[in-house]
């Protein structure tokens, strides 16, 4: 498997993996891709099993067990809220208040990898903190408590940000330069995309080990964002 995905942490229990967008946690659906993060672990490990998932097109840290019996603990300290997750993103528009929760129940539409904020939903809550502007656009620190499917992704739309690529939630198809630089010289017909992908990562991962002692795991921001970044912040 081509991947750019990098194993950052593992013991006897659980492997930490810092999971590079484009790349799928688990088989899809379909059955047709063949190149997946499990696969790629199960070819150096015995044994792996999945506790979570991010979407494709997020990047950021994933955990999976070594053995069934940390599959169990690891899936019920999901399950009780004794998680945290991190995730950066960066989204149009700059949200008022700076910093706020959305407590929206969520819906899986059936048959479709989409979901839609529903009185008939899950309980689904998300909290948000401004990290940084950019004139149109705001880079967000986002904390969800509950992990329900495409969360942040909708979330983030509800409130009328969505993240800047995101055509499934309100966001572009791809995200140019030219959109936002005035004097662009290049030719735009010729001009490749800064970036393509839905511009979330999830940098930061807690949770208890066996002897519930706090694990805590960080990852850098992968360079296509941080290339985005450095270009808004010219503006």
């Amino acid at each position: 498997m081509k991947t750019k995905s990098e194993i950052i942490y593992f013991d006897d229990h659980l492997i930490i993996v810092d999971k590079s967008a484009g790349v799928t946690t688990v088989a899809d659906r379909t059955g047709k891709s063949d190149s997946y993060l499990l696969k790629w672990l199960h070819s150096q490990f015995d044994e792996v099993y999945p506790v979570h998932r991010l979407d494709t097109n997020t990047s950021g840290l994933v955990a999976f067990a070594r053995h069934l019996d940390e599959q169990r603990r690891l899936s019920q300290i999901f399950e009780e809220r004794l998680v945290i997750k991190k995730y950066k993103a960066l989204v149009i528009g700059i949200p008022s208040p700076a910093n706020g929760t959305i407590n929206k129940p969520i819906l899986r539409l059936p048959n479709k990898n989409q979901v839609v904020i529903s009185n008939n939903g899950k309980e689904s809550v998300t909290h948000y903190e401004i990290l940084e502007t950019f004139k149109s656009f705001s880079l967000l620190d986002v904390t969800p408590s509950t992990g329900r499917t495409h969360q942040i992704r909708v979330h983030l739309q509800h409130i009328g940000h969505p993240l800047l690529v995101d055509p499934l939630y309100g966001g572009q198809e791809a995200f140019y330069l030219s959109s936002v630089k005035y004097n662009f010289r290049g030719r735009k017909d010729e001009e490749r995309p800064l970036l393509q992908r839905t511009p979330l990562h999830a940098y930061f991962l807690s949770f208890p080990d066996q002897k519930g002692m706090k694990l805590s795991f960080e990852s850098a921001l992968p360079k296509d964002i941080a290339a985005v970044l450095k270009q808004l912040s010219k503006l």
